[in-house]
């Protein structure tokens, strides 16, 4: 048969001590947003996702069918952000000296 043992207020209040405080989930920050039709928006987040900050890049959509966030979109973690602009700023530099 099966015994149960009643834990002790030392027992106890150890585990409580043990216990590690749980995060509130960070929200997340807007930081732009332009249309691409009529009924859809690029929207660039700051997000968090499981604990690591990323910047999300999502087409959201603002439909009679469906309002909110699609599947077209990528993510991009923080450490990854110089390498994106770089990127961005090259591509206009390109597109600048092909219109000369």
């Amino acid at each position: 048969m099966l015994q149960l043992r009643r834990k002790s207020k030392p027992e106890i209040e150890n585990i409580q001590e043990e216990t590690t405080e749980i995060e509130e989930p960070k929200k997340d920050i807007k930081l732009g947003e332009f249309q691409l039709k009529e009924n859809a928006v690029l929207l660039i987040k700051k997000t968090n996702y499981k604990g690591q900050d990323r910047i999300d890049f999502r087409v959201w959509l603002n439909s009679p069918n469906y309002k909110g966030p699609t599947k077209q979109g990528f993510q991009l973690t923080m450490d990854k952000i110089d390498d994106f602009v770089g990127i961005v700023n090259n591509m206009k530099k390109k597109l600048e000296e092909s219109e000369q």
